[in-house]
């Protein structure tokens, strides 16, 4: 199967929802995406759909909120914090909880960007499943695509993420994103440092022959 780019013949979504599980998801996995689809007239709206438990977490949780509202304005996309927020360690337990949090946002969009099924993060692949769930298409028929974050979609065991749509992007698009991710710099960590992004982007981009390109694996298209 060919790779698919975005634009599909000059078309673009014209609601677009993220769904993360963290602050600063929305950076790594997509963060040129919504500022590129921002920057060419889209709606994008950013959902933090959980809520941190481990201790270090709920002590700055109120800077990273802050964070992934500067973030996701940086970016041109409108930030929402799910209401009410699954905790974390709930995130797998409370899966309806989960998904009827997100369900009337889903509603609003006609494609969904969230993380990938098969992460090896638990609360990336909660928050995986209750967007698969809200799009079974007899319900609603929505595009649906998953993203990678470094140092976790990276390191299963297998299946591994198997990209098969791109998104490309400008450096500006780029720049944006590592401006956004410095936000965030108390959560560096190897494989997700500016640096370490703008690699992901540039090897992603040489698979399919462009300079930057973020990454995809579709879970529905429908045309």
């Amino acid at each position: 199967m060919s790779p698919i780019r975005f634009p599909i013949s000059n078309s673009l979504p014209s609601k677009i929802l993220v769904v993360v599980a963290h602050p600063d998801d929305e950076v790594l996995g997509c963060g040129a995406t919504i500022a590129r689809f921002a920057e060419e007239g889209c709606a994008v709206r950013v959902l933090l759909a959980l809520q941190c438990s481990e201790s270090n977490g709920r002590r700055t949780w109120l800077e990273m909120l802050e964070s992934f509202r500067q973030s996701c304005e940086l970016l041109g996309a409108d930030a929402v914090v799910a209401d009410p927020l699954v905790p974390e360690r709930n995130a797998e337990s409370e899966l309806h909880l989960l998904h009827d949090a997100i369900l009337p946002h889903i509603e609003w969009c006609d494609t969904v960007l969230s993380h990938w099924v098969g992460d090896t993060h638990q609360a990336h692949r909660s928050v995986a499943r209750a967007v698969e769930l809200g799009t079974r298409p007899f319900r609603r028929r929505r595009q649906v695509l998953a993203f990678e974050v470094g140092s976790s979609t990276d390191q299963s065991f297998g299946p591994h993420f198997a990209a098969n749509a791109f998104v490309i992007s400008e450096e500006r698009h780029v720049e944006l994103k590592n401006e956004a991710l410095k936000l965030y710099c108390t959560e560096y960590v190897p494989g997700r440092t500016p640096r370490d992004v703008q690699r992901r982007m540039e090897f992603r981009g040489s698979e399919i022959g462009v300079e930057f390109a973020e990454a995809f694996v579709i879970g529905r298209m429908f045309f």
